[in-house]
């Protein structure tokens, strides 16, 4: 109901904005007359006023072959040369009818001829030229306006998608969590208030920093820190897990949770698989102002990318749409996968 009355009232003002268009222009050229035949608004008589609003009805005419079908037609399609032919017989075709109907109002010939032809030349092509730039105009103002509605849309879809995608890392994490909790809690681990008191401090993390868009690297690594520590915990150093931050531009800001996918990917594929000297060797790049770089590398027994993304679920398929969505444009990705190694590089530019 909202949408057809929004479009009613758009077409009922168009329909304004026309008639005000024609009611000005009878009165102007109604001006133009009485000053340049030196006439008086008291001796204008039924043939001359006729005679304009004849005019001004040619000129419509001719205007809107011009505004709806020339212009879309031909000039859009930039068809120049055909547009500009058309556009003489418009031309023609207003001063043939005009000059017709005049001399059958006025009952004789003008006698200047040429004089009349060239000054209802001129204005029929100052009509169309106005016509044309208001048009043109218009047009302009409708595409921005349709470019906004579109990145709008665009807008509110990357919001929906991502908060679609964080719903489906979020859990995964806790999944994955509470399994090693359930797990050390069967054995009657002294690990397990310690590790509830981590996971408590992720979600903490989890709940209400990831509400923000962006989260400062600071954040970022306190809870990679305590992420490692909470699997150190539950791998009992069975897997050498190394973090090396360099850099002191801690107050860079990206979204949150995006290296997660990877560093699950890594525990799953490398830590939990590798039967010997499993390793995690995670590096963080802050030595530079406008971006940050994250390495993490591990071994593994799967031997190719796609072996990997089908064991690996929704993690490494999520985390590239989200930096598509995300940073666009704004980041290299590189997956290595050889020699039972395997190696993810990303680059973000922030700024």
């Amino acid at each position: 109901m909202n949408s057809v009355s929004y479009s009613q009232k758009i077409r009922f003002s168009s329909i304004i904005v026309h008639l005000l268009f024609w009611l000005l222009s009878i009165v102007l050229f109604t001006v133009l007359i009485l000053y340049t035949r030196d006439f008086r608004l008291a001796t204008l008589d039924f043939k001359t006023a006729l005679n304009i609003l004849i005019t001004v009805f040619f000129l419509s005419i001719s205007v809107y072959i011009n505004m709806f079908w020339l212009i879309p037609v031909f000039f859009n399609r930039h068809r120049f040369l055909l547009f500009s032919i058309l556009q003489l017989f418009n031309i023609i075709l207003f001063i043939c009818l005009n000059y017709f109907v005049s001399m059958v109002i006025e009952g004789t010939f003008p006698s200047h001829y040429m004089n009349e032809v060239i000054a209802e030349f001129l204005l029929v092509l100052i009509f169309l030229v106005v016509s044309t730039l208001i048009k043109f105009t218009r047009d302009s103002i409708s595409l921005q306006d349709a470019e906004i509605r579109i990145n709008e849309i665009q807008r509110q879809k990357i919001e929906s998608e991502l908060s679609a995608l964080k719903t489906q890392v979020n859990p995964h994490f806790f999944f994955n969590t509470l399994n090693s909790l359930y797990s050390l809690s069967l054995d009657k681990s002294e690990k397990v208030p310690e590790l509830i008191l981590k996971l408590s401090g992720l979600m903490r993390y989890m709940l209400y920093e990831t509400k923000d868009s962006i989260v400062p690297m600071s954040k970022q690594l306190e809870f990679l820190q305590s992420y490692l520590y909470l699997e150190k915990l539950r791998l009992d150093d069975a897997a050498e897990i190394d973090l090396q931050i360099i850099g002191d531009h801690t107050d860079l800001a990206i979204t949150p949770l995006l290296f997660l996918p990877f560093i699950e990917n890594s525990f799953k594929h490398g830590a939990k698989e590798k039967s010997s000297h499993p390793y995690i060797h995670i590096f963080v790049n802050l030595e530079h102002r406008d971006k940050v770089g994250f390495i993490i590398e591990n071994n593994t027994d799967i031997y190719n990318e796609d072996e990997l993304e089908k064991k690996d679920g929704i993690g490494l398929i999520n985390v590239k749409k989200q930096l598509e969505l995300l940073y666009p444009g704004k980041y290299t990705l590189s997956l290595y996968n050889k020699q039972n190694v395997f190696r993810v590089e990303l680059t973000i530019r922030v700024t």
